[in-house]
């Protein structure tokens, strides 16, 4: 039902904006004003006129208001019609607001000389119809000549951008007209050892070509040539001009240049250094981009590694959480814009101060350090020596000198400590608990009597799981994921839950699926979940609903070398529908295991089943890795929708996603939707498809109406 308001309210703002007239009358009377504006109301318009007298009056009016229509009441004493055209001409540098010349009363004469002294046509105040129809008329040319104006001032724009980023490309790139170069940028010199563009212009692409593969080229090329506008690969053996060859890959799709037709050719070499580039995107998904600290993701990584080697080498660690005291005025003095660079000078002041083997992330808007070799005296020492780093700290912020202490949660992690999740409850909790003590405050939390170990915990879960298995405790929910553009489709995400041993108690996935990822029972669990799915896709094909599901992956799954086999045998045998199993990887777990994913989403795609990137966007490069992933859909990061209506670096980033995402091709999905502002928003960036509890919550029935928020 949102979409549909969504999509009313639409064109409501745009007849409001299309039926605003600002109006300048040139008449000594209030009565022809009067008349003229009654008339616009009548007809649908909001008018607001100014009356003018002369060429002073006219000048001040045009440099409070542009005018959209501007009628020179013929006869006039104090300005001729050639001298109120000639000022707005030169007041508004070339925007042609028509000007319409009216007589008072009478016949409509000397046509030709007042168009020739500057207006557009002639009509009279007796005939209000003919008016009212040069009216319309010249507001919707001028109304075509802006929306034409802007769309060209953003087409050069974008030109403008895109030839500086084709020229900064690390990509070689080249753009070819019936067969010549007529562009490359440096990248492509680089690649095959030229010197200057001087040397590629008008030389042929056939010439880059090995002459062992020319013919098969020409055969490609004159086959792409023959098909609408794709997007094809070719990989062949290239040349330089002296003679080397190398292997490569040709990506061919259609572009301009200077508004002529071309192809765009993208080469890049075949020997691609899969390692090296493995370690460069797992380093870039790491980072904030902000801060250029680690993130959250990162950070969790990195404490459940923590947690696992103090638990088998008898060591110590301490997570401190770190909150900046009176955080939510400062926000409200300097916005929600400039409070970045409070973040980014606390980043710096944090990185003098911390431990060079420790884990320093930005959680916004709080930071967090993992620090290893920690007793309670010596970190209560550390969290002293950044708390004093952080009050000596000086910010200038929109011509505001900005001060603040922080708060510092800490809690211990050894050989006792439990599972990662209760850990971040712990120093979420210490943390809190200091913020409401006061500022500039030290906690140290303290286990009470009974807290289970991570020892324990899954211990109790290897039992747990095991008979959960055996006795079919789990139970799947679904939430829809829903279409802002009219797409009806069914759509569900998947979600597992897990009965307590006597049947009465849920228990959810965060609670156990950690644990079983530890104990390796995860991939037992999703083949548990893939098994029960399939059901369910036969049983809503039998009722003839078209329903796809969206199944989360873990990352034991990614690297079991038999589930492409399992997958294909069971789409075979159950005669599946084509498209029905999506599959869902986690972005950080697809960057540790590159290759693994790369071929597990290659292998879907040839089974006719969908890949998505999830939690997508928390590193810093994170369309790098959709050079090499073949993604259906991305999932936004939930951490993008934290007060999305009031936080303008995340609605920019969600944006910026999105529109990439589009020009890949790429369906994007937005998670943890939570009211109808943050629909209404992501409605106008583009987003494809949304989910959340605003919308439905999980749910062991499939029975969202799909239909209700089309159109």
């Amino acid at each position: 039902m949102a979409s549909n308001a969504l999509a009313a309210e639409a064109p409501r703002e745009r007849f409001v904006q299309e039926n605003k007239i600002n109006l300048v009358v040139i008449d000594d009377s209030f009565d022809t004003e009067e008349k003229v504006v009654s008339t616009l109301r009548n007809d649908g318009y909001a008018a607001r006129s100014t009356r003018v007298e002369d060429a002073e009056d006219l000048t001040e009016a045009i440099r409070k208001r542009e005018p959209d229509l501007v009628l020179y009441t013929k006869g006039m004493e104090l300005i001729s019609l050639k001298e109120a055209a000639d000022c707005i001409k030169q007041s508004l540098n070339g925007t042609p607001v028509p000007v319409i010349a009216v007589e008072k009363n009478g016949s409509v004469e000397s046509i030709v000389d007042a168009m020739r002294d500057g207006a557009t046509d002639v009509s009279s105040y007796d005939n209000m119809d003919h008016l009212r129809l040069v009216i319309n008329r010249e507001l919707n040319a001028l109304r075509n000549w802006r929306q034409m104006h802007k769309l060209e001032t953003a087409m050069g724009e974008s030109e403008r951008r895109c030839a500086t980023l084709l020229g900064s490309s690390r990509d070689a790139i080249a753009y070819v007209h019936e067969g010549m170069h007529v562009y490359s940028n440096a990248s492509y010199l680089d690649l095959f050892e030229l010197e200057q563009s001087d040397e590629l212009e008008g030389m042929p692409i056939l010439d880059m070509v090995a002459p062992d593969n020319r013919d098969s080229f020409k055969s490609f090329l004159r086959d792409y040539l023959q098909k609408d506008a794709t997007t094809e690969v070719h990989k062949t053996h290239l040349q330089k001009p002296d003679g080397k060859e190398f292997e490569g890959v040709m990506e061919f799709s259609p572009a301009s240049i200077e508004g002529e037709p071309c192809i765009q050719v993208l080469i890049r070499k075949e020997d691609v250094n899969t390692e090296a580039l493995e370690e460069r995107l797992k380093e870039l998904s790491q980072k904030d981009q902000l801060t250029g600290l680690y993130n959250r993701q990162y950070c969790l990584d990195t404490l459940e590694a923590t947690i696992s080697q103090c638990e088998s080498e008898e060591c110590s660690a301490a997570l401190m959480e770190i909150r900046l005291d009176n955080f939510e005025d400062i926000k409200n003095r300097v916005g929600a814009v400039d409070i970045d660079k409070l973040f980014v000078e606390v980043a710096r002041t944090l990185k003098e101060v911390n431990h060079k083997k420790d884990t320093l992330s930005f959680m916004n808007p709080g930071y967090s350090i993992i620090a290893y070799g920690q007793d309670n005296d010596s970190i209560y020492k550390y969290a002293k020596e950044i708390q004093n780093a952080i009050m000596n700290l000086d910010v200038n912020i929109a011509n505001e000198k900005i001060n603040t202490t922080c708060c510092i949660g800490v809690t211990l992690i050894d050989k006792n400590s439990p599972e990662t999740n209760e850990v971040l409850r712990r120093a979420d909790k210490i943390s809190a608990e200091a913020a409401e003590a006061g500022t500039n405050q030290i906690k140290l939390y303290v286990p009470e009597e009974g807290e289970l170990t991570r020892h324990e915990v899954d211990s109790r879960f290897k039992h747990q799981l095991t008979q959960a298995l055996k006795d079919d405790m789990f139970i799947l929910y679904y939430q829809p994921i829903i279409s802002l553009h009219g797409d009806t489709d069914e759509r569900y995400e998947v979600f597992v839950r897990m009965l307590s041993e006597d049947g009465k108690t849920m228990i959810m996935p965060q609670d156990f699926l950690p644990a079983a990822e530890r104990i390796g029972m995860s991939m037992a669990i999703d083949r548990w979940v893939l098994y029960k799915a399939i059901r369910d896709v036969i049983k809503r094909h039998e009722q003839g609903k078209s329903t796809r599901f969206f199944i989360k992956l873990s990352a034991a799954s990614i690297k079991d070398e038999t589930l492409i086999e399992w997958i294909n045998f069971q789409i075979k045998d159950k005669n599946l529908p084509p498209n029905s199993l999506i599959f869902e990887v986690k972005e950080s777990v697809a960057v540790t295991n590159l290759k693994k994913a790369k071929d597990l989403a290659s292998s879907l795609k040839k089974m006719k089943c969908g890949f998505v990137l999830d939690d997508f966007g928390s590193g810093t490069n994170p369309f790098q890795l959709l050079d090499h992933i073949d993604a259906d859909y991305i999932r936004l990061d939930k951490s993008f929708m934290d007060d999305l209506a009031d936080n303008p670096q995340n609605q920019e980033t969600v944006k910026k996603i999105t529109e990439q995402a589009s020009e890949r091709g790429k369906f994007t999905i937005t998670q943890f939707v939570k009211d109808a502002n943050s629909l209404s928003l992501l409605w106008g960036m583009g987003v494809n498809f949304i989910q959340g509890y605003f919308l439905q919550e999980p749910q062991p029935e499939m029975n969202y109406d799909f239909t209700d928020i089309a159109g």
